[in-house]
């Protein structure tokens, strides 16, 4: 079977957010505690041209 017929055949349904808490959700942590958060270190990882870290680890400029 082709991939595109099998992707043709995934049921798609309408979002459903019941039940969803944020902050059930921490993704965003700072898991090495160099003032970072994960979305900041993946941003940094991911960058073409890196980006100026700020106080805080605010990011500025960069391009991905």
């Amino acid at each position: 079977m082709a991939r595109g017929d099998q992707l043709g055949r995934l049921p798609v349904r309408a979002e459903d957010r019941t039940g969803y808490e944020r902050g059930k959700f921490r993704h965003w942590i700072d898991a090495d505690h160099d003032g970072c958060n994960a979305r900041a270190e993946v941003l940094k990882a991911e960058a073409v041209i890196a980006p100026e870290q700020g106080s805080g680890c605010v990011l500025s400029g960069g391009e991905w």
